[in-house]
């Protein structure tokens, strides 16, 4: 446990602090805040690789992965990665931050997880693709999520008299709108994947495919996220829905791919 308790410190206050100086950096215009916001970045992402590094090394990837703690930790690790790419970004500026303060919220909330693998999952080999993929899946979602929030706050910043202030310290709208356009149509096949390969693992378990596995809260809010993400990649490749809408139906999806991680909680299928 102590081990799980430094990592998810480590990590979440190297996040935090991350997503504070980028917010420093971008609003209060304080240039030393770049390297702390680096280094407090790279400090998290190595505590959380360490953790990865020697849960795979005892259990076995497949293992390490059914486990709730070990697939956040990962789930966080990929957040904060992209966090850091987009901190690269010219036209993504102030973007780092929501994905730093996101990441830094689930290792938080690892602290309060069980590193256990449930005894009755699927331990088939193929299996390690449903935790991978369900991982992948909501760190674009998250992304896409943190960028229509980013999106609706420089909007609304855009139309406020601090405009002519914040113009050239926030990403353009459009670049916010392409970024996250593209997460969610990238998540999606993946989350797919996720749901089809849990359905495999129920097919797997003689006492879930006798009862009303179909009720469980988890599959319910999942596939209420399918729907919403469905639309929104229809509606990006296909449909004219831009700006303000999409911003809002990503952060819709975003509050779901949460409500589905704390419903994993108390899920009969993931027992």
């Amino acid at each position: 446990m102590t081990d799980q308790l430094i990592t998810s410190l480590l990590s979440g206050v190297g996040f935090s602090v991350a997503a504070v100086a980028s917010y420093l950096q971008v609003r209060r215009q304080v240039p030393r805040m770049v390297p702390v916001m680096r280094v407090a970045a790279l400090i998290a992402l190595g505590a959380d690789a360490l953790h990865l590094g020697l849960a795979f090394s005892r259990t076995g990837v497949v293992d390490a992965l059914q486990s709730y703690y070990s697939s956040t930790v990962l789930m966080s690790t990929l957040i904060g990665l992209v966090g850091l790419g987009v901190h690269f970004s010219a036209s993504l500026r102030g973007l780092d931050g929501f994905l730093f303060l996101a990441a830094g919220v689930l290792s938080f909330v690892e602290i309060g997880l069980t590193r256990q693998t449930p005894a009755d999952l699927t331990h088939r080999p193929w299996f390690i693709s449903h935790g991978l993929a369900f991982a992948l899946s909501a760190a674009f979602f998250i992304a896409g999520g943190a960028a229509g929030v980013a999106y609706l706050l420089v909007l609304r910043i855009l139309r406020s008299k601090r405009a002519p202030a914040m113009v050239g310290n926030v990403a353009p709208l459009e670049s916010l709108e392409r970024f996250g356009r593209w997460m969610p149509i990238i998540g999606f096949p993946l989350f797919t994947f996720g749901i089809l390969t849990g359905l495999c693992g129920v097919a797997h378990r003689p006492d879930l495919s006798a009862s009303a596995w179909y009720l469980d809260a988890t599959f319910l809010f999942s596939l209420a996220a399918w729907g919403v993400y469905a639309y929104l990649c229809t509606a990006a490749l296909y449909r004219p829905i831009r700006g303000r809408r999409a911003a809002v139906l990503s952060t819709y999806g975003l509050g779901l791919i949460l409500v589905v991680f704390f419903a994993r909680e108390l899920s009969r299928l993931h027992q």
